[in-house]
């Protein structure tokens, strides 16, 4: 809370104890709010009145229930006057918590919520990680850590980082009172003793010598990372069995060691042996000074960041450009350094006292446990190197970027320093991790000497004599060192101290030094002789004046030198002190040491930046230092190890391009004074000594700033004119005449023309005698001509001579090349020999680095492409015209590869092999169209040949020596070459079409047919993923050899599984300007990979197919998982160091490479549909030591919990997949799960929240049930079940990960929408598949409240035409969507449970989905179709489908989620159609809209799914709710709404107007069996027959079979709609026959229904017949039943008979009744299997025509039943077996066409016609007499039939009862006009036995229990009826209640006797 000082009793005088109690209470009264305790004290006196005391307490009391209510509490002092006192007196300030809160410190937040979990003491190792991962390129601003180093004590820890506070009286205070039980509570069931953890942190005080609160602190961290401390500990032996298994399970070939395996032990040993109070403080000593190492080291990237952030700042200011914006880590920096760190100076001083306290304490030692824990002291020892260490590296920035020289306090004292410790020259540890970490502190204390002696600054002002500066010895300790000559007397005292014990560290400084004293010296010498010259001269000449005032003054410094020069009786000290530096301190190679390890390598010391700023202050100290050393061989060894720090061609590529402040080439080149000293050196030494020139220029070749324009101090610019040509004369030439004898300088004119290159004689190297006659060349470059002038360097025989020759030096280099060719003609002219090995390794990497560099400078220099093929073209100018440079080094490879391969051994040289390689790979980049070729011809592979040789030399050669600079340059080669294909997949595929649109004169090799690129790289596979099963078992000289070859290899394997798997196919679609939703990929996903030809990495195909079947096929051998298993083991020992950063870099991504590749074959396998392999096995049994590698490193969580992922989707596919619960191990399993759930607190870095969320929704949803159980409710198996013990090391998760998720999302506005769609996600997952455990959750009920109140007062969605917000609407729909979804289940488990649901608050709060819910997608056609269109037109033979992605990856909203813009980007970056002019008007920008409207239309789908589901469950709760009944009613007129709209073409959208109508539907159907009769349910029927019309139109248009489906639903709509309007007719009274009021009634809709007969009943059903009639067992009966249906409804609404004319109109028009006939007499020809169902539903259909009377007069004249009886299946009728008994579906289905069609047909006609159809009826039932005896005999008595079995058991149908029932009212209708007609119109008699069928009847009626008995159910409905009970039977019915099935049979028989006995009471 923010702390408030509010007055409360202010300047009152006290005079009674009234007033004040008044006072008091006033204060009382005061409202506030905030936890505080207040301790009272009655000024000076501890006495008071009572009333005061009385109401203070009542005060006190009230501020600790507030506080205990928020469990925030602080404790004020409230000082009040003594009562008794008559003094107007300030009371003083009463502290009060403000209304407004404010944030707990982040530095240590409250202890009790860090104790309870809910907060997470940030680490300075958090903070390190952080930084960190903004190096590596992250761009996520740490908000985290950037409000942590804005916290006002970490800035006072930061600005005073070497105080280590102590205890004291106040900090022993402060601890009790963050520990009382005020602030925390102890508790039995507590996550941690409060006890245990006081008694712990007064333990480390005393231990450490630290203050309390700072070592509570400490204890904290180590209570909170307890969790990850155990998931480190050792193994358990099933642990190491499975991991052991897993690995094959051999003694000779597992990468297991014995020291893993030896390290197992007893589960329960290891959970005893972890919970010791001697572990635990171990474990808080080695925390404690884990977090001292990281703090210096935060502070020195916090130093770092700020100074090189100011250097760049100035240099882009230099440069015109605009400056970079800040990220958090710069913008820290600047602020520390400008703000805390006030005093430099002083800063540098308290780093020296530091560094000083660091090596004492080596020296002391901890003092910890008395030598009993020896890992502890050399913790102790590294930790104080390490601080020294870092400490040094901020000194040395402090002092380099310092614009002011050292002053001499801060010089003296640290050359003090480095007396005492012996320059850290002797410091030698026993333990080699410690002794690794001596070096950089080495280096580091040289660096930082040099840097204060400041050779740039100090000699410049050193050379300015006229300084008007105050030179002496009682200088200021403040000003500049230079200004005091005492102190520069007491420096040079230490440096002849370290070079008589030639302490080799001392050199540099030694060095240093000695150039300062000479130019002392000289500076001396000067005034000396200026002097003497002008006393000489006054002497002679009067004019000159000897004033004291003119008078020059002897040197300041002479006095000092002369000390210095008499400090050595027999020896000049500055050469004694230059002797001692170069030959017993070995300066040159110290130096040269020392630079190898600054660079961008592996192997280097610090960051890349400080290691070129500590090379820059080398160079310094060499180029200053020449004048006494010379161009010796040892100088330039250290000044070429000095530019190039170590780094080779490939630390070249990967490196990023340098500012030339930090790069000590760009400063070498740019100082013309080391340019001369060096440089010009060696131009003017070359050839005769080629070396050094070549590697000064390959130094200068990889100064990347060179590259972005015309450099004309490039290499490139040197080597186009090289002014000297140097070499050795032969013994006998004299073709030369000396000239300028006077100036004796052996200058030299040559007399006849001297060629460079001379003919090969007769294949032997022989050398001409006379040079004149070498060869005749036309080349000037090639040739010196007659007449120019040299000069003879040495005189001793043979003779070498310079001459002044200009010549192309890359023309030269190349001619040199062609000569090393065994085939050239030309050997070299200057030797009589080929080129020398040497140099054609550095000209071939020359020119590799060129070409290199070009291609990294191609973003700021749009002409490197032509640039570098420039180059090229020089290099090939003097060669033979068959020959160009490229042939010619692929010619040399080719020699180098078939005589290497021939020999073996480790002498065996493979420089220019790896050269070549290097030559290849930088031309991939340039014209990758002359790499393919070659290297499908070269034996490097094989591919058209035999074996490759690159397996030979790699087995024969580097096997045995244990490096692999050839196998890892292949490798490169390799990785560069699929880079190629995917960078030019689209250039290769159009640039024949369309040249012009790429950049000029990029040849990328359109023309190099697939299978040749193919073949390549199918050979590069298969012998890589060779080399990564085996090489785990090679020898190397060098760990980090094997890790960056497994790195390599592991990236290629990813990166081609990701371009092949990644992206779909093209496949030639029926509608090629349609465009698939993402929604659609998966079902397409099998069918395009087992297509691939198409893909624009098609040529990868090979390759991925190769790896896929290595590593997943069900025969892989455990061998293929060892390399991985050696990966994994080897993350498990990533060191935890600050130093040596770059090596740790290359181990943390070697893993990292190998999590992804593995990650990603698992992710293919799933794509592929493949089973488990045993990759997947093998993974599960090594889960306990992935599960670790979450623990070890921060840089690794994200890719475990990534694999794990993948691995649990990958085995669900099989029935029951392995458990990863049950492979990790409880133990395992628990601190695994305690770790996730942590959500990487304390940084939150979004992408590792959302991999974790993404993970556990995975658990939850892939049968992995123990897991998702312990997931859900933080208890393991055991613990579920009781079985686990009640140690606290045993107790469930504190919070189960889905409490943790319902109480975040319980306050999701505070959450970002990405994390929290992740969370709903999971949230939505456990639902589904553990309903009952989700429900279970206390927290259940609020999140469902908050989510619905969330719901509700969100704002509608808007559509917007920026990209940000869209991508916001994407996320805020998604969220709607998975809100939905769990509401839905939320009341789906409420109904199931019958527990109460708040429905009306729920519907109010639903407006966003009712508003919608249903509506289209807002999918924008015109821009897909404009980008579609001009990139196909950009881009010929490609379109957007190539750029499809898969699954394959996790895909998230946004810019990137359907087609793949960095896939993209990669194959167009250059093309300028592609990126734009402006960066954001190009198609990049306009397909990331695409993406964005496709995620936008992919969540829409979502939504309306989502909301389908939660709008059906919604009907459930219809009954008596009229708001909701019409919400649903206007859900279902807007998904006919929506469907109505004019609809995209794509096919999802009409899956989806599909899935609408289907809704519509479902709530229609629900809202009739509600029974609603709201009027609004009247609209449905016009909005469904509009959306018909709408989609048939005229109905002209035959019906598309996919479009079936649809129409169908629409069809059920309409007749679930007509239905509304037929229930209304039971609130309209049967009588009522008021005409006007049924037209009234009707008119509404009488139009819409006559449509309806006229387009759905008559059309309908003759479209119907036909597809019928073509295709039978295509055809849906049920359609010809929906029709019938919608005709019967259509008829039922009330007032329709009013338009019985035009109905009968309109059927007899379209001619259906004949339709119905015709179809009822194929009904035998069309059967289904055996079933004529079509002729039961003809006949159903003419049964319901002649429901009208007109239309049955009609059928009645037409024939009818002379129709029905010559069809060819009434025939089957007449025969004697059809009943509902009988054998067989068709006899079936007879009997039912005969009882539910034919008999209510004739009834029909009957009633309508009268006795005009009567003798027809009659004749036509008689034509049936097997019918008419088997229904007489139906329901014949038990034992009343003589022929009958009596074994035979007779049964009573429903089907049965209403035949008889027909047949009897035929019967009736027709006797009685017989009756009537008597005479005059004869009509036969039916043969019915009514006789025997009424004394049947009456038989079974008087037996009800008998009948009951046979009463046979037939069919669903029966089935149905007959498990519906009866309580009492209907008046009427008689007898006990029954089934519903019973009621009906017996009132059935009931109407068969009341027609049979009369007709009386029918």
């Amino acid at each position: 809370m923010k702390e408030v000082r509010t007055p409360i009793f202010n300047n009152v005088g006290f005079r009674t104890a009234g007033r004040i109690e008044k006072a008091a209470r006033k204060a009382e009264n005061t409202h506030w709010h905030g936890p505080c305790i207040y301790r009272v004290k009655y000024g000076n006196s501890p006495t008071g009145t009572a009333a005061i005391r009385a109401v203070l307490e009542r005060v006190a009391q009230r501020s600790r229930d507030i506080a205990k209510s928020q469990l925030r509490y602080k404790t004020l002092d409230v000082e009040l006057p003594c009562p008794e006192s008559r003094h107007n007196t300030t009371v003083g300030f009463l502290s009060l918590g403000a209304m407004v809160p404010s944030p707990q410190s982040s530095y240590f937040p409250s202890l009790d919520k860090c104790l309870n979990g809910d907060e997470i003491v940030i680490s300075w190792k958090a903070v390190f990680s952080a930084i960190e991962s903004t190096k590596r390129g992250a761009q996520d601003e740490q908000s985290v850590v950037e409000s942590f180093l804005s916290n006002s004590t970490v800035r006072e820890l930061l600005a005073k980082p070497f105080d280590r506070s102590t205890a004291t009286a106040q900090s022993k205070s402060v601890f009790e009172t963050k520990t009382s039980a005020i602030n925390i509570t102890p508790s039995s069931d507590a996550r941690y003793d409060i006890k245990e953890v006081k008694a712990d942190a007064l333990w480390l005080s005393d231990s450490a010598k630290i203050d309390e609160v700072s070592a509570l602190r400490i204890v904290v961290q180590e209570c909170q990372a307890r969790t990850t401390a155990k998931l480190l500990g050792r193994f358990s032996e099933a642990e190491l069995a499975s991991i052991r298994e897993s690995a094959g399970d051999s003694k000779f070939t597992s990468p297991v060691t014995a020291s893993l395996l030896s390290r197992g032990a007893d589960i329960t040993v290891i959970k005893t042996e972890f919970a010791t109070e001697d572990n635990r403080r171990q474990r808080i000593l080695l925390l404690y000074l884990s977090e001292r190492r990281y703090f210096l080291e935060c502070l020195n990237r916090l130093v770092q960041a700020a100074y090189i952030k100011k250097c760049l700042d100035l240099e882009t200011q230099k440069r015109t450009t605009a400056p970079t914006a800040d990220n958090w880590l710069q913008r820290n920096g600047r602020v520390f350094v400008t703000s805390d760190i006030k005093n430099t100076e002083q800063f540098r001083l308290r780093c020296i006292q530091a560094i000083r306290n660091n090596v004492e304490s080596i020296g002391n030692g901890s003092g910890w446990y008395s030598g009993e824990r020896q890992e502890l002291e050399v913790e102790w020892i590294r930790t104080h190197l390490t601080e020294a260490t870092h400490t040094m590296e901020t000194l040395f920035y402090l002092i380099y970027f310092d614009d002011e020289f050292p002053t001499s306090e801060s010089i003296l004292r640290w050359f003090e320093l480095l007396r005492d410790c012996g320059f850290f020259d002797q410091f030698t540890m026993e333990d080699p991790s410690l002794q690794s970490l001596v070096i950089p502190l080495q280096t580091a204390s040289m660096t930082a000497s040099l840097a204060l002696l400041s050779l740039g600054g100090t000699l410049g002002y050193l050379h300015d004599a006229n300084s008007t500066a105050a030179i002496s010895p009682t200088a200021e300790p403040g000003a500049p060192f230079v200004l005091n000559t005492k102190t520069l007397e007491t420096l040079h005292e230490i440096m002849m101290h370290a070079a008589d014990e030639g302490f080799i560290t001392a050199g540099p400084p030694i060095l240093a030094w000695v150039t300062i004293l000479k130019v002392l010296n000289t500076r001396i010498s000067a005034r000396t002789t200026q002097i003497e010259d002008r006393d000489n001269l006054g002497r002679f000449d009067p004019r000159v004046s000897t004033d004291s005032e003119t008078a020059i003054l002897p040197d300041p410094y002479q006095g000092m030198m002369e000390t210095i020069m008499d400090s050595l009786d027999d020896d000049d000290p500055i050469d004694f002190l230059a002797r001692r530096a170069v030959n017993q301190s070995h300066v040159l190679e110290t130096l040269n040491a020392m630079a190898l390890r600054l660079g961008n390598t592996a192997e280097a010391f610090f960051a890349d930046e400080t290691g070129s700023i500590m090379r820059s202050v080398i160079l310094d100290l060499l180029g200053s230092s020449n004048d006494g050393l010379g161009y010796i061989p040892e100088v330039v060894e250290a000044l070429l190890s000095t530019l190039l720090g170590g780094q080779n061609y490939w630390d070249f590529v990967n490196s990023k391009s340098q500012f030339k402040a930090f790069d000590p080439v760009a400063n070498f080149i740019d100082n013309n004074e080391w340019i001369n000293i060096f440089f010009q050196t060696a131009v003017s030494r070359y050839p005769f000594e080629p070396q050094p020139f070549l590697r000064m220029i390959h130094a200068v070749a990889s100064c990347t700033s060179t590259y972005a324009g015309n450099d004309p101090k490039s290499a490139v610019g040197w080597l186009e004119a090289i002014p000297f040509f140097t070499y050795q004369l032969p013994e006998d030439f004299i073709d030369y005449e000396t000239t300028q004898e006077e100036d004796n300088n052996n200058n030299v004119r040559l007399k006849t023309p001297v060629h460079l290159f001379t003919p090969r004689s007769n294949g032997l190297y022989q050398k001409v005698k006379s040079r004149s006659q070498a060869l005749t060349l036309v080349d000037k470059d090639f040739c010196i001509p007659a007449g120019t002038y040299g000069r003879i360097i040495s005189d001793s025989v043979p003779k070498v001579v310079f001459w002044f020759h200009q010549y192309s030096g890359l023309k030269y280099f190349g001619k040199l090349l062609e000569t090393f060719l065994t085939a050239s003609d030309l050997v070299d002219a200057t030797t009589g020999s080929p080129v020398d090995r040497d140099s054609v390794v550095e000209i071939i990497d020359i020119f590799a680095t060129i070409l290199q560099g070009y291609s990294k400078g191609s973003a700021s220099n749009r002409s490197a492409q032509e640039d570098a093929q420039l180059v090229l073209e020089l290099a090939s100018s003097g060669l033979n015209r068959n020959r160009d440079i490229i042939t010619v080094v692929f010619d040399i490879f080719e020699e180098e590869l078939h005589r290497q391969s021939t020999t073996s051994g480790s002498e065996v040289p493979l420089g220019i092999l790896v050269s070549c390689i290097h030559f290849i790979h930088a031309l991939v980049a340039i014209c990758p169209g002359r790499v393919w070729p070659h290297l499908a011809q070269s034996s490097l592979l094989g591919v058209n040949r035999g074996g490759g040789r690159l397996s030979i030399i790699v087995e024969g050669v580097e096997l045995i020596l244990g490096r692999y600079d050839f196998l890892f340059a292949c490798t490169k080669l390799y990785e560069a070459l699929i880079e190629d294909v995917v960078a030019n997949a689209i250039r290769r595929r159009s640039e024949s079409d369309s040249p012009a649109r790429f950049a000029k004169g990029s040849d990328v090799g359109a023309g190099i047919a697939d299978q040749v690129i193919s073949k390549v790289l199918l050979h590069f596979a298969r012998y890589s993923a060779d080399v990564l099963e085996s090489s785990f078992s090679w020898k190397f000289i060098s760990q980090n050899d094997r890790r960056r070859l497994c790195k390599a290899i592991a990236t290629i394997f990813d990166k081609i599984l990701r371009y092949v798997y990644g992206i779909e196919n093209n496949p030639k679609l029926e509608k090629p300007d349609a465009v698939e939703l993402p929604s659609k990929i998966r079902q397409n996903e099998h069918k395009m990979i087992a297509e691939p030809t198409s893909k624009l990495t098609g040529v990868l195909i090979p390759s991925a197919v190769q790896i896929v079947e290595c590593f997943l096929s069900t025969s892989s051998s455990s061998l293929r998982f060892q390399p991985i298993l050696v990966a994994f083991l080897d993350g498990l020992e990533t060191p935890d160091l600050t130093i040596l950063l770059n090596e740790s870099e290359l181990w943390t991504t070697q893993v990292a490479s190998v999590f992804s590749f593995s990650s990603t074959l698992l992710r293919v396998s799933n794509l592929l549909g493949r089973p488990p392999t045993e990759l997947a096995h093998q993974m599960f049994k090594a889960a306990p030591l992935i599960a670790r590698l979450y623990a070890v490193n921060d840089f690794y969580k994200i890719h475990v919990v990534a694999l794990f992922e993948a691995l649990i989707v990958t085995a669900n596919n099989v029935a029951e997949p392995p458990s990863l619960l049950g492979h990790l191990g409880p133990h395992t399993a628990k601190n695994f799960l305690e770790a996730v759930s942590e959500l990487d607190k304390p940084l939150i870095r979004p992408e590792n929240v959302l991999a974790i969320w993404r993970f556990l929704s995975m658990v939850v949803s892939n049968k992995q049930q123990w897991f998702g159980n312990y997931l859900l409710t933080g208890k393991t198996p055991r613990e579920a079940l009781g079985k686990e013990s009640n140690a606290k090391d045993s107790s469930p998760l504190d919070k189960s990960l889905l409490t943790t998720a319902l109480e975040r999302l319980s306050n999701i506005r505070e959450l970002s929408k990405i994390e929290a769609t992740a969370m709903l996600d999971f949230v939505s997952y456990s639902q589904n598949f553990y309903s009952w455990t989700v429900y279970a959750s206390p927290k259940h009920a609020e999140f469902i409240s908050s989510m619905t109140e969330y719901v509700g007062t969100l704002r509608p969605l808007q559509t917007s035409t920026n990209v940000d917000n869209q991508i916001e609407t994407c996320f805020q729909t998604k969220i709607l969507a998975t809100i939905a979804e769990i509401l839905a289940m939320h009341m789906f488990h409420a109904r199931q449970m019958r527990s109460p649901s708040d429905i009306p608050d729920m519907i109010r709060n639903l407006h966003l989905y009712w508003k919608s819910g249903v509506s289209v997608p807002s999918l924008n056609s015109s821009i897909h179709f404009q980008l579609k269109q001009n990139f196909e037109a950009r881009y010929p033979k490609c379109t957007l489908q190539d750029l499809k992605r898969t699954t394959l990856e996790d895909r998230q909203l946004g810019r990137q989620y359907f087609y793949d813009v960095s896939l993209a980007d990669k194959m167009l970056q250059t093309n300028q159609s592609w990126t734009g002019v402006k960066g954001n008007d190009g198609h990049r920008a306009s397909l990331e809209i695409v993406n964005v409207n496709l995620s936008l239309v992919d969540a829409q789908i979502a939504l309306f799914h989502s909301w389908k589901v939660l709008a059906i469950e919604l009907t459930s709760s219809l009954d008596g709710n009229v708001n909701l009944q019409e919400a649903l009613i206007k859900v279902s007129l807007d998904c006919l709404t929506a469907n109505s709209q004019s609809q995209h073409s794509e096919e999802i959208f009409a899956r989806l107007c599909a899935q609408r109508a289907d809704l519509a539907l479902i709530i229609t159907q629900r809202l009739i069996e509600a029974k609603c009769h709201l009027g609004q349910m009247k609209q449905l029927l016009a909005k469904t027959w509009d959306t018909i019309r709408n989609f048939r139109g005229t109905f002209d248009r035959e019906l598309l079979e996919d479009d079936t489906p649809y129409y169908r639903s629409l069809l059920r709509l309409l007749f679930i709609a007509t239905r509304a309007h037929t229930v209304s007719a039971t609130h309209i009274q049967p009588e009522d026959s008021n005409v006007s009021k049924k037209i009234a009634e009707a008119s509404p809709v009488a139009s819409v229904v006559l449509d309806i007969i006229k387009y759905v009943v008559a059309m309908g059903l003759r479209e119907l017949a036909t597809k019928i009639h073509e295709n039978a067992l295509g055809s849906s009966p049920e359609d010809i039943a929906l029709i019938t249906g919608i005709l019967n409804s259509c008829l039922h609404i009330p007032g329709i008979e009013l338009y019985q004319p035009q109905i009968v109109s309109i059927i007899i028009t379209n001619d259906t009744a004949r339709v119905a006939t015709t179809l009822f007499s194929w009904a035998d020809g069309i059967a289904i299997d055996g079933d004529p169902i079509y002729g039961e539903l003809s006949i159903l259909f003419l049964l319901e025509l002649s429901s009208m009377p007109l239309m049955a007069e009609q059928l009645a004249i037409d024939g009818v039943l002379g129709q029905i009886a010559s069809a060819n299946i009434t025939s089957y009728l007449r025969r004697g077996n059809v009943s509902p008994f009988a054998e067989g579906t068709g006899l079936q289905r007879c009997y039912s066409i005969w009882c539910r069609g034919i008999l209510p047909f004739l009834l029909n006609l009957l009633d309508s016609v009268q006795v005009s159809i009567a003798a027809e009826v009659a004749m036509f039932l008689n034509q049936f007499l097997p019918l008419l005896k088997q229904c007489s005999k139906a329901f014949e008595a038990p034992e009343s039939s003589r022929t009958a079995s009596k074994a035979q058991t007779r049964f009573i149908s429903l089907s049965m009862c209403s035949e008889v029932h027909s047949l009897a009212l035929l019967s009736f209708i027709i006797s009685g006009f017989r009756e009537s007609l008597e005479g005059t119109n004869e009509i036969p008699e039916v043969n019915l036995d009514t006789g025997a069928i009424l004394e049947n009847v009456e038989f079974w009626l008087g037996a009800r229990s008998i009948l009951r008995e046979r009463i046979l159910p037939m069919g669903a409905r029966d089935e149905l009826l007959a498990r519906q009970k009866v309580e009492k039977a209907p008046a009427g019915l008689g007898g006990a209640g029954g089934s519903k099935l019973e009621e009906i049979v017996v009132a059935e028989l009931m109407g068969i006797r009341d027609i049979l006995s009369g007709g009386a009471d029918s």
